[in-house]
């Protein structure tokens, strides 16, 4: 989860709430009232300013969060011009307009705000701590005293800043005419944010992210500049995008319901993820598989490798539609992960198989170097980042954007709609509300989605050769089939990929040997040996520990734990080590039999992949200090961070 340290009534922290939303990317916000704001900015990232940005991986002033941000976008995402001349001149237009006219904006709107008591007071403290705001509203002419110090708040300053100002929006407005509506090329950038939100307290924009004074609380003269401002092409310019372009089109629903938790709740949480987490089942594997199949009220657990292999395989004794159907049709309707043997599940399947081809495996393949190269680059300077979410989740959501064909509205909108809906088919058997809730939510908003864009795609004809488009023009499936299988197909796609590769790498970080190993087969680019390190890793943190079946004789729910499985030494001889050269069919990771999971494939060369090329780093290590704990939301690994280069 990204954090702003903010005051909420400035345009730098409006520009950063502005640009997370604007990319669906979710987040909290520490607010204080200014100079109160100082302690915390200072411990966050020894500074002075706000906003703050606290990033999985790493910490940023506004300036250096938009180029975060731009260098991990997806391509049609990006908020940078590309082309090279362009994205220097947007460069070069964000530091004027930052270093320049903002702090002239801000000085001028403080000097002429700060008499107004009444008004200027209430904004300064909208969401700050109860201290903060009980010192300002206490306090308020030491506060407008100090302000005045901090921003060198005189006459002749405020002159300067108000023709600074003017002279800045009427150079500006030379960019602007008819066929020019951006200030850099021909569609919106970061520039035109900056120059929106960094002047906003001038213009005015009924949009702005906060409580904001109306023109009639300010000043007579400040009254007359703001007029002047607005009259200019510029000024009409940042209305405009204020207007058009403030409301996301989408937001990301927050998939966890952490934050409604209490301390205890989230301390209890941890217990239970430690206690049944892959050390304990491991030491356990011996005593539960001395009677391989055994009863514990409706529960049968079956922990022998033969046994669970044997369950797997029999899709008639155990079956599936007990376990995955009410809440797969919840979310999207019948989908084969919540169907047994039938008719349906044959067409379907077939359906959804028939249109794979030899040459899909390259394209992933294509897809994971590429995107673990640009995420690694865009790291390089800080040397960190973060494995989990903005690393292997980034990785799942492009496969399922260009390779599956749905880019949804925003890539993090995206994840946070396979998050949610993952969590509650697959992981909420206690049927946690707020999951629920959070399930539902998703739901309606990805079935409206892949609705309108599949009458989009099958208008066109479906030119392209991602598997949504393959569905369409193939034809076995009506239009609501192939809303809900693909449904089905993506919703495991990001989060499955996620935890197996943040288990993997938690193995291979703690096991020097393993991690060695796996550096060799990815120095000689060897998928095969890589894919085996991966899979040999996995089975001491696998990302699925146990399945659930429904044993229809007794009419329980069966417990198929497939980590004391793949511990069973008549399978895995000598299952304490970590050896590279096991048969990779034998391996439970992604299920068998006839709910395999359908990206048994994709991840056999994602995961690789995105191994292959963090391992090839130099001195590779667990990141330390604040970044050093692995963090979880929910059941999900969400932030593993790693540094990389310097002394080893």
């Amino acid at each position: 989860m990204y954090r702003l340290i903010s005051i909420r009534i400035s345009p730098f922290c409006e520009l950063a709430r502005w640009i997370l939303e604007r990319q669906g990317i979710p987040y909290r916000e520490a607010c204080h009232a200014p100079l109160l704001s100082l302690p915390f900015t200072w411990a966050a990232d020894r500074s002075l300013n706000v906003p703050v940005v606290l990033a999985p991986d790493a910490t940023f002033d506004v300036q250096e969060f938009i180029n975060h941000i731009d260098n991990r976008a997806r391509v049609d995402e990006r908020i940078l011009p590309q082309e090279p001349h362009e994205r220097q001149e947007a460069e070069e237009l964000i530091d004027s307009i930052l270093k320049k006219l903002a702090i002239s904006v801000r000085q001028y709107a403080y000097a002429n705000m700060l008499p107004n008591r009444r008004v200027t007071s209430r904004l300064m403290i909208v969401r700050a701590p109860w201290w903060e705001r009980a010192f300002v509203t206490w306090f308020y002419p030491v506060q407008a005293w100090a302000m005045r110090k901090a921003l060198k708040i005189d006459p002749d300053s405020v002159e300067q800043s108000r023709k600074q100002i003017l002279s800045s929006f009427d150079e500006l407005s030379k960019r602007l005419g008819p066929e020019r509506r951006f200030l850099i090329g021909n569609r919106l950038t970061a520039a035109d944010l900056v120059f929106a939100a960094g002047t906003a307290p001038v213009t005015v924009p009924p949009e702005y992210g906060a409580p904001f004074p109306k023109i009639s609380d300010m000043p007579a003269a400040m009254q007359a500049t703001v007029m002047a401002v607005q009259a200019t092409a510029a000024g009409q310019h940042g209305l405009r995008v204020y207007r058009e372009y403030r409301t996301p089109a989408a937001t990301a629903p927050d998939t966890s319901p952490a934050g409604e938790q209490g301390f205890l709740k989230q301390w209890w949480g941890s217990c239970k993820r430690g206690l049944t987490g892959p050390r304990v089942l491991r030491l356990v594997s011996p005593l539960l598989r001395a009677k391989p199949v055994f009863r514990i009220g409706k529960t049968t657990v079956i922990s022998s490798y033969a046994a669970v292999v044997k369950a797997l395989g029999d899709d008639e004794k155990y079956t599936i539609a007990e376990i995955n159907a009410a809440r797969m049709d919840r979310i999207s309707g019948p989908f084969i992960l919540g169907l047994d043997r039938s008719a349906q599940y044959d067409r379907e399947n077939a359906a959804i198989h028939s249109i794979v081809k030899a040459t899909d495996l390259d394209w992933v393949r294509g897809i994971a170097k590429k995107t673990a190269d640009s995420l690694i680059a865009a790291a390089r300077p800080a040397g960190r980042l973060d494995l989990a979410g903005e690393y292997a989740r980034v990785s799942g959501a492009r496969v399922v954007a260009e390779y599956f064909g749905v880019p949804g509205p925003s890539e993090h909108v995206l994840m946070q709609w396979m998050r949610s809906l993952f969590w509650d088919v697959f992981l909420n058997r206690a049927d946690v509300p707020a999951v629920r809730a959070r399930a539902d939510r998703s739901s309606a908003e990805l079935r409206a989605y892949l609705t309108a864009l599949i009458v989009e795609r099958a208008a066109q004809g479906a030119p392209a050769d991602d598997i949504l488009s393959r569905l369409i023009r193939a034809g076995t499936l009506d239009p609501d089939g192939i809303r809900r299988n693909i449904t089905g197909i993506v919703v495991g796609a990001i989060d499955t990929t996620v935890t197996a590769a943040a288990n993997a790498f938690a193995v291979l970080l703690h096991k020097s040997e393993a991690l060695s190993e796996t550096r060799k087969a990815a120095d000689a680019d060897d998928e095969a040996a890589l894919r085996q390190c991966v899979y040999e890793a996995l089975r001491f943190n696998p990302q699925t520990p146990a399945l659930l079946r429904y044993e229809r004789a007794q009419g329980n729910t069966a417990l198929l734990l497939t980590i004391s499985a793949m511990f069973d030494p008549k399978a895995f001889p000598q299952p304490g080590r970590f050896d590279a050269t096991r048969p990779l069919e034998k391996y439970l990771h992604f299920g068998l039999g006839l709910h395999t999971c359908y990206g048994l494939m994709i991840n056999g060369v994602q995961l690789p992949a995105l191994v292959g090329a963090i391992v090839r780093l130099p001195n590779i290590r667990r990141a330390s200090g604040r970044f050093h704990p692995l963090l979880y939301e929910g059941p999900f690994p969400d932030r593993l961070v790693v540094e990389f280069g310097g002394q080893a």
